[in-house]
Formats: structure tokens, C-alpha cells, sequence
């Protein structure tokens, strides 16, 4: 069974990173940085709707004349292009009449229905005309509202050329176009006088049916840097000194639409960051060394060790595996959207992260789950991050039931063959790259799921509540570690300018002994481009003795549409494990940060 994980888990990584080149040359002209993680509960607006089938308008099989009533009858059926949102329900068009270059035209309205439409005339005529193929007429053009511009002229043209005067919003070449693209009888003016002869369409290609001659290249990212100082107060350092805080993100995506309305493509997302004192959540807190009584520990081939929960990534004694500067490819996988839900395989988040919740904030660091920190000590982390960017297959359906109850419902689910990858915020590496004498629990078939419900109230309430629960199974068989089991909860109000969060996160850590447990609230206020944060955090590791509260306060102003700065004040003090003379006992720690710092999205 390992072997067939490990062979799988070969096959999803090739078969994702092969295609991570095509998506990064393709953005190379376009240089961004990544904005905030959507979350998948989220409300998207779609930027382009589906395509549909194209309707078939079916006539009588009669030659092209104009009636005593003045009804234009063509022959053979006529395919009309695909319906699109810009077009209107219904357009006029003029047919001029068989006389001279100037000739009176006859109203017409035709509704795109997949009925036949009805093509009276505004005015009855006396005399049947026969339209002659060698004439010239005046045939005026529309724009996409189905009206003619005033200052728009007529366009000259045989009844074979009648550039718009059918379908608008088309350019002068639209009859070659349509051919050219099966939309449009060939020979349309033969067919007219042939009755009962079908029109001739070309057969598409199977890369025109799949979407690819219509590649679709997007990009975002985001780019933060912060100055601070800070004064901090632990075993390690006592007094003042600055940081200085650099974090960009790189996303890039290409993708196809089908005829039959399926999106699918490849998404490749590159992050780093420098960060004096914090490189990523996690890491050695304390001193509480193995064989220490009061210091978890675990015998490993024949020496103990200490222990590394896998939620909070907290270690008590050992070497530190920080680093200044790290830059991570945090994501790599392929996709297929639908309106029946996405799939996504490959290196990306999983369900559990995707709907988890965090206190709401305006500044890059908040009361939880912070990309950056301007202290060192921040401990606090309630998004369900059980796989972290590990190769997997997730699934995430559309918003449902919302017309039929009042409440959105919106569920996912993924499957990660193992846990180990190594991003900014996450990294698991396995035993074999721990630092000397730390283990960590050995996870495979990681299943996360996640919940969420919304519901937008008359008066301008909105509520929005999550449920993630992701389990694992550990493979050392040591008595030290069990089976993953992490639980997350989130709430959100939303009011005119407010915004009201808070979220929990209680998880085992993978340890026999060792659970991490985390909650936060947080409260936004922005009445314009100015904004005002408050938020509290706290947490408990029970593996490395560490209890946390830590609290966020700032201010921040829009200054573009895509660039903020923000100012705040951020303290955190927490109680860790140390080793005095073999004897185990708790020792305070707190900082203090003031900081500047600003945001670009792109």
C-alpha cells in the first residue's frame, strides 16, 4: 500500500509540475503578486458566461421573395450565432426593396427564439417584387443594442452582403467570418433560391470543440513590506530593535472554455518572503530539551527526542530551522469548473483550508493566521491547514439551496495521500530533514471536509458560518503520536461598514499527548477609504507548555484601488517551557511592535 502511495503521489506531482512552465511563460509579460486567499465559500461573480447551444431557426422552403404583405420568407434553415448576454431579447433589421440603389425598406422584428420568429411587415405593399442578385442596396449597420447609430452610414452591398443587417454588432466581413467559423451558410445566396436545400456548415475541429483556440491567460498576486520597532522581552533578546518585513505571492492560470460551457486549465503560484524573525508559522519555542521530566519526548533509535505537533508546528529543544528569506512553490494544479462544482488535482490547498474562517482584518497582520510578524511570537493560528500544499484531489460544489430556504449551503471535500510539502506558513518535510533530535508525526490519507452556510438578511445583514474536520492516519506506530483529528468553527457578521468575525480551531497536533487549541475575534470598520482594526487572539499548546494572547489594533487607508497603508500597534505575550537546572518551569515572554507598512495588489 506504501508503495502504491508513493508511485501515486510520483504520478500527481510529474503530471502537475509539467504543465507549471507552460503557465509561467505565459504570464512573463505580466509581473503581479498575489491578493488574499479566496476562500471557497466565497461569492464570485463570473467574468464571462458559459456558452450555450446555438439555436436553429428553421423556414420554409421558398425562394427569396417579398409578398404581397409585405413577409420576407428565405429558404433552408439558418443557424444563428451563439446567444450572448450583450444581445438583446429582440432586433429590427430593414430589407430593402428590388428597385433602384435607393429603395424604400420594409420593418421587420425578429425575437431569438428556437421557434420560428415572425417577420411581418410594418407596412402592407401592392406588388410582389423579385429581389435580383445583381442589384446594389443601401444596408444599414446596428451596434450591439439592435439600434443604428445616427451617425452612422449606410453600407452598399449586394443581398449576398448584408454586413448586419441580420444579426447586429457584426463588422462588414461577418458573412466571411461565420463561414469561416460554421456559424453561417455557405453559399447563403444560392440556398435562398434553391427550396429545400440545407445549408452547408463546416465541421469543427476537435481542438475547436475542446476550447483551444480560445485560451483564456489571467494573473493576481500581491506584494507587502512593513517597517517596525519593536521592543521584546525572552531569554533570547531584551530591548528594541526594528524589522523589516518583505512578502510577495505570484499566481498565474491558463485555461479553455468548451462548447458544452466546462472551464479547465492549469495554475501554477510561486511565494516568498523575508522575515528577520518570523519565517513561517511554527517552530522552536522555549528550551525544554528531551529527557528532561515535564518535557515530551519519544525514544527513537535508542535516543529521545522531542516532539513537533503538526498543527501548530511547535518544537520545544533542538536546533532552529528558521530562515531570513524562503520562496516556495505553494502551488501547482490542474482544474475543471462546472456548474456542478470545481475539481482541482495537484499541489494546492486543501477543503479544510478553503472554508475555514479567521478574525476579519484590514492590515497585514491581525489577531490570527498572520502572513507576516512584526514580533517573533506570534502563535495564534485557526485556518485547518491538515495538508497544507500537499499533492491532492479536491473537490468544491456550487452555492446551493439558496432560492428554496433562504441559507446558501456550500460543501467540499479533498484527499491527500500524505501531508508532506513545504510552503512559507506550512512545511512539512518529513523526519529525515527534521533538525537533530526532533521527530514528527508520519501522516498519510489525509481526508479534510468543510461546510458553509451564508444567508444576506433586507436590512443589510449578512451572516456567514463555517465547519471544517480533517483526519489522518500516522504511520510510525509510536506511542507518542496518534491519528491526526483537527476541528475548525467560524462566524462572520457583516452590517453596513462593520464586520464582526471569530473563529476556533481545537486539534490533537498528531501527538498522543500535545493538543493545540486556538480561537480569535476581530472587528473591522471601514465608512470610506479609511479603515480601523481590533482584534484579540490567544492559544494553547499543551506540547511545549505555551499559552498565547495577543492583541492588533491599526489603522489603514485605501490610497489607490489597489494599494492600502496601514499603521498599528501589535502586543503579544505568551508562557512557554524552559529547562532551569533539570527542573521544568514557565517563563513570560512579550513584545511590543509599532509599524508602518503598506499592500499592492495586481
Amino acid at each position: 500500500m506504501s508503495e502504491f502511495r508513493q508511485t501515486a503521489s510520483i504520478f500527481v506531482s510529474t503530471l502537475a509540475l509539467s504543465v507549471v512552465g507552460l503557465s509561467l511563460v505565459a504570464q512573463a509579460q505580466s509581473p503581479f503578486a498575489k491578493k488574499g486567499k479566496k476562500q471557497a465559500w466565497e461569492t464570485v461573480t463570473p467574468t464571462q458566461p458559459a456558452p450555450t447551444s446555438q439555436p436553429s431557426y428553421q423556414y420554409p422552403a421558398q425562394t427569396q421573395t417579398q409578398s404581397s404583405v409585405g413577409t420576407y420568407q428565405p429558404s433552408g434553415s439558418l443557424n444563428a450565432p451563439a446567444q450572448n448576454s450583450s444581445y438583446p431579447s429582440s432586433y429590427n433589421y430593414q430589407l430593402p426593396t428590388a428597385s433602384q440603389n435607393t429603395a424604400p425598406v420594409v420593418s421587420a422584428s425578429v425575437a431569438p427564439t428556437a421557434s420560428k420568429p415572425s417577420m411581418s411587415s410594418a407596412a402592407p405593399q401592392t406588388s410582389t417584387a423579385q429581389v435580383s442578385a445583381g442589384a446594389s442596396y443601401d444596408y444599414p449597420t446596428y451596434n450591439q443594442y439592435g439600434t443604428k447609430p445616427a451617425s452612422q452610414p449606410a453600407l452598399r452591398g449586394s443581398p449576398t452582403q448584408a454586413n448586419g443587417a441580420y444579426y447586429p454588432g457584426r463588422s462588414q466581413n461577418y458573412t466571411a467570418q461565420q463561414q469561416q467559423q460554421g456559424y453561417y451558410p455557405q453559399q447563403m445566396a444560392s440556398n435562398r433560391t434553391q427550396a429545400g436545400h440545407p445549408p452547408q456548415t463546416r465541421q469543427r475541429s476537435w481542438t475547436e470543440r475542446m476550447g483551444l483556440g480560445n485560451l483564456s491567460f489571467s494573473h493576481e498576486g500581491y506584494l507587502k513590506a512593513g517597517v517596525a520597532g519593536a521592543s521584546r522581552d525572552t531569554r533570547a533578546e531584551n530591548g528594541w530593535g526594528e524589522d523589516f518585513i518583505l512578502d510577495g505571492s505570484l499566481r498565474g492560470e491558463v485555461s479553455a472554455i468548451t462548447r458544452g460551457g466546462l472551464e479547465y486549465g492549469i495554475v501554477a503560484e510561486a511565494r516568498g518572503q523575508y522575515d528577520q524573525y518570523r519565517r513561517g508559522f511554527g517552530g522552536r519555542v522555549g528550551d525544554c530539551p528531551a529527557g528532561v521530566a515535564g518535557c515530551y519526548s519519544t525514544g527513537v533509535t535508542g535516543a529521545d527526542n522531542v516532539l513537533r505537533g503538526h498543527t501548530s508546528r511547535f518544537y520545544a529543544a533542538g536546533a532552529n530551522d528558521a530562515k531570513d528569506f524562503e520562496v516556495q512553490l505553494e502551488s501547482a494544479h490542474l482544474f475543471l469548473r462546472s456548474a456542478y462544482g470545481d475539481v482541482t488535482i495537484g499541489r494546492d490547498d486543501g477543503a479544510a483550508y478553503l472554508f475555514s474562517l479567521g478574525a476579519p482584518t484590514l492590515l497585514n497582520v491581525g489577531a490570527s493566521n498572520n502572513s507576516v510578524d512584526y514580533t517573533g511570537l506570534d502563535s495564534v493560528k485557526t485556518v485547518n491547514d491538515a495538508s497544507g500544499f500537499a499533492e491532492k484531489v479536491t473537490y468544491t460544489s456550487p452555492r446551493l439551496l439558496g432560492d428554496q430556504i433562504g441559507v446558501g449551503v456550500q460543501f467540499g471535500a479533498s484527499y491527500a495521500l500524505d501531508a508532506k510539502a513545504c510552503g512559507v506558513d506550512y512545511c512539512v518535510r518529513g523526519n529525515s530533514k527534521e533538525p537533530a533530535g526532533v521527530v514528527a508525526p508520519d501522516l498519510d490519507d489525509i481526508i479534510e471536509l468543510g461546510v458553509a452556510l451564508d444567508r444576506k438578511f433586507a436590512n443589510g445583514m449578512s451572516v456567514e458560518a463555517t465547519a471544517t474536520y480533517a483526519m489522518g492516519s500516522e504511520q510510525s506506530t509510536l506511542d507518542a503520536f496518534d491519528d491526526l483529528r483537527s476541528l475548525g468553527l467560524g462566524v462572520e457578521l457583516g452590517y453596513m461598514d462593520w464586520t464582526l468575525g471569530g473563529s476556533y480551531l481545537h486539534s490533537n497536533n498528531g501527538l498522543a499527548n500535545g493538543d493545540y487549541t486556538a480561537m480569535d475575534v476581530g472587528l473591522t470598520w471601514k465608512p470610506s477609504k479609511l479603515g480601523f482594526t481590533v482584534g484579540y487572539g490567544h492559544a494553547e499548546d499543551d506540547n511545549v507548555g505555551l499559552t498565547s494572547d495577543q492583541v492588533i489594533a491599526g489603522v489603514s487607508y485605501d490610497w489607490r484601488e489597489n494599494f492600502r497603508i496601514g499603521t498599528g500597534v501589535q502586543y503579544i505575550n505568551r508562557d512557554v517551557n524552559v529547562n532551569n537546572a533539570g527542573i521544568v518551569a514557565g517563563q513570560n515572554e512579550d513584545a511590543t511592535s509599532i509599524f508602518l507598512e503598506g499592500r499592492f495588489t495586481f
